[in-house]
């Protein structure tokens, strides 16, 4: 039986960039991601037999390079799901706990982070962040519940144009700074008093239509 070296990428809790460990693993124990088949129960089996999968599944090009990489255990993912680019970069990896996923993380083609998110039932719950292309933050906070903001949430727009410096307390807004677009929308939610806002209010002397209605 001859054996290969399979290079398995990792990313540290606190940090996003992708880190290259060597397994060494005997070629025979190579599944192709074709060769499996997800039965009426929910588990995952080879082709052909009875009992749940066990094993490490890998899918190469011409050259012998990973382009992708999990872990199945007794019929369910576990461990990373990996996905690579053309260039042998890390695309993504989805970190799975008996079939569900625990952890989503993307990088850009360029090898900047992209998204690092956690997840509670396959649904995105926790620390959230996304990234720009060119490495700068996008996004950071945290979801609760049907992807309610929580807790501190900075958002910004392409450019590096502040949108949201602000507090939520499951989908509520609390405090902080916010797009002068969502101005009125957090008055009539009750969320910001008249006299706190922000931004000047529109009132019905700065319509041009009014104007003409007085004309």
């Amino acid at each position: 039986m001859s054996a290969l070296t399979a290079v398995v990428m990792t990313v540290a809790c606190d940090d996003p960039t992708p880190k290259t460990e060597s397994v060494k693993i005997d070629r025979d124990e190579f599944t192709h991601p074709k060769e499996l088949v997800v039965g009426e129960d929910g588990l995952t089996r080879r082709l052909n037999e009875e009992q749940p999968f066990t094993g490490a599944v890998t899918q190469r090009d011409r050259d012998w390079n990973l382009r992708y990489f999990c872990y199945y255990q007794k019929g369910k993912l576990h461990g990373p799901e990996l996905k690579f680019w053309e260039d042998g970069t890390l695309r993504r990896n989805f970190d799975y706990e008996n079939g569900s996923k625990v952890r989503h993380r993307e990088w850009f083609e360029n090898g900047n982070p992209k998204t690092d998110a956690m997840f509670v039932d396959g649904h995105a719950i926790g620390p959230h962040k996304t990234w720009f292309e060119d490495g700068s933050p996008r996004w950071s906070g945290n979801f609760v519940g049907e992807l309610l903001w929580d807790g501190h949430i900075i958002d910004y727009a392409p450019g590096g144009i502040l949108m949201w410096d602000a507090i939520f307390d499951h989908g509520r807004f609390v405090s902080g700074t916010y797009p002068e677009s969502e101005q009125e929308k957090l008055i009539a939610n009750g969320m910001v008093k008249p006299e706190e806002a922000l931004y000047p209010r529109k009132t019905d002397t700065d319509d041009p239509k009014e104007d003409k209605k007085e004309n």
